[in-house]
């Protein structure tokens, strides 16, 4: 699916990390977007923007820098673009930590990213009262134990793991303690900077109800490495992501990404086009996080959920 999305989003580009979308006049208006690193995240949300950004805006100008190697390079050229364009997405959570430590002068616009308030890149979700908005992935912790208690109502302990030095770590640290003291729910957590220390700090936390996978990459990349130990233990795995469920993970509770991204264009067209004042347009959230299920895990653990969850939910094996 990555490299699908990878040749699908080449396609699309002109001259390198242009994308041109409508004929290009001279008024047209001029978007960058920018993001740091490798992220299926991040290329689906795109897929879902560059289309309805044609749809809204055929005449404005939309150009990728993707994939940049790091924020040092990123800033450079959001510098540049800062002093040209007519708005900049800045995509992931490092981009919106960085328009936190860099206030713009211009409409900037944050995506793929979790919640932007706690990375301080806006005051609030609800009434951004600067040069920031866009869309974010995070769901509210009360929603997502919701799900858990629905799927596992019988839980009273769970494990989080997470990556060190990883910008969505105390996010997810936070947000799940805090919903476990106010459920009476025991919680430990497990913070690694490799795979190894993961799996093995994992398996010496000792026996839990739940295993909760966080949104970081070390952790959302390694599920199936993890899954020896889950299924030694008979410890199912709950995850903030999709795609450690298709790894073999249990349950997990996600955002569209596409659909994100075409929020995220009737954001940009709002601001840059429409000119509505940034604080008046505020960060959007995805209002229907879908539940992902693995139906051989659920197989595995002898579990049966409700019929009204099931039915709802993305299944895969």
């Amino acid at each position: 699916m990555r490299r699908l999305m990878n040749r699908l989003l080449a396609g699309i580009l002109i001259w390198g990390f242009a994308v041109v979308i409508g004929n290009g006049y001279a008024h047209a208006k001029e978007i960058a977007v920018i993001w740091v690193g490798k992220s299926l995240m991040t290329n689906n949300l795109v897929m879902g923007f560059l289309p309805r950004m044609r749809e809204l805006a055929p005449d404005c100008k939309v150009t990728l820098f993707r994939e940049l190697k790091d924020l040092d390079e990123a800033g450079k050229i959001f510098r540049e673009c800062e002093s040209k364009m007519d708005g900049i997405v800045f995509l992931r959570s490092s981009g919106a930590e960085f328009l936190s430590m860099n206030k713009p002068r211009g409409p900037c616009f944050v995506g793929a990213c979790n919640n932007p308030a706690d990375l301080g890149a806006v005051s609030s979700l609800e009434n951004p009262d600067g040069m920031v908005t866009g869309v974010t992935y995070f769901v509210p912790y009360a929603k997502r134990f919701d799900m858990i208690k629905s799927l596992f109502p019988a839980v009273k302990s769970l494990l989080l793991l997470l990556e060190i030095g990883q910008s969505g770590g105390p996010i997810d640290q936070a947000g799940t303690s805090d919903e476990c003291m106010k459920r009476g729910i025991a919680y430990q957590e497990v913070f690694a900077s490799n795979i190894d220390e993961l799996a093995r700090k994992t398996q010496a936390a000792g026996k839990v109800d739940l295993i909760v996978l966080s949104n970081t990459r070390l952790v959302r990349d390694n599920a199936v490495n993890l899954l020896p130990i889950a299924n030694t233990t008979k410890t199912p795995m709950f995850s903030y992501s999709a795609g450690p469920v298709k790894a073999g993970a249990l349950a997990g509770i996600s955002t569209d990404d596409f659909k994100l991204g075409q929020m995220l264009a009737d954001s940009v067209v709002d601001v840059v086009v429409k000119r509505k004042p940034v604080a008046q347009v505020p960060v959007k959230m995805d209002p229907n996080p879908r539940v992902t299920i693995n139906e051989s895990a659920m197989k595995d653990f002898g579990v049966k959920f409700p019929d009204a969850i099931v039915n709802s939910a993305i299944m895969v094996r």
